[in-house]
């Protein structure tokens, strides 16, 4: 059960933010489990020392954000975390912080070369099944950039669920998915040679468990399509 001091209010600070910044602590410190219920407002209210209006707007900001969920007549509750939840926090701040492609790459530069040794490691036969498909599929095709587009995302999505990271799948589809929109264009741009040849390397070093060419190909798979945006960006 969490346990309160009676907060010091701030005066530059809103108050119901302060209770927010108490309650997510708490959340971040689980001291609550997924699905369990949050003390009532009134309980917060008098362990808090606020007002009962300075509670309800601090958990109706964790509702919005998909931390809390509300439920008619039976109280506020932990909600599982999941990549919606990433998506609903996070993509505000990429679009306020105008976060460029380039910046993105950069980021699965160090992200998916660190999922692939663990996808090394932990991959099944029928993931790897599924690789090949896939592949196959970015080898045939010479002329659908959607669809290149949609596999190359795949591709790399199914790495980190191979990972069996529930962090890692999560921020991935989150960072894929900002990707997304722009992935068709980066394939138009830039061809679909180095990704057929990259796809089909990473895979073949993952059939043979081989831990350190497939993060070695992998990083170098990355960081040529940073170096070839990089080229191409004004």
């Amino acid at each position: 059960m969490a346990t309160f001091e009676p907060m010091k209010v701030l005066k530059q600070q809103k108050v119901s933010d302060q209770v927010y910044d108490q309650l997510l602590t708490q959340i971040k410190n689980n001291t609550w489990s997924e699905g369990e219920k949050l003390p009532s407002e009134n309980e917060l209210r008098v362990q808090l020392g606020v007002s009962r209006i300075s509670v309800r707007e601090a958990i109706q900001k964790l509702t919005a954000l998909g931390i809390v969920e509300t439920r008619h007549g039976e109280g506020s509750f932990i909600k599982k975390v999941t990549s919606d939840n990433y998506k609903d926090m996070l993509f505000p701040a990429f679009m306020i912080n105008k976060n460029t492609l380039q910046e993105i790459l950069e980021y699965r530069t160090i992200m998916e070369v660190g999922a692939m040794g663990l996808a090394c490691d932990r991959i099944t036969e029928d993931e790897i099944r599924d690789l090949e498909r896939i592949v196959i599929r970015m080898e045939k095709n010479n002329d659908n950039f959607r669809k290149f587009a949609s596999d190359d995302l795949a591709f790399h999505n199914s790495i980190a669920r191979a990972s069996k990271n529930d962090l890692i799948i999560n921020v991935s589809v989150f960072v894929f998915e900002l990707m997304s929109a722009s992935m068709e264009h980066i394939v138009t741009t830039l061809g679909m040679i180095d990704g057929k040849h990259f796809h089909r390397l990473i895979l073949e070093k993952l059939k043979q468990h081989d831990r350190t060419g497939a993060v070695d190909a992998m990083r170098a798979h990355v960081e040529k399509t940073v170096m070839r945006i990089d080229e191409i960006t004004p």
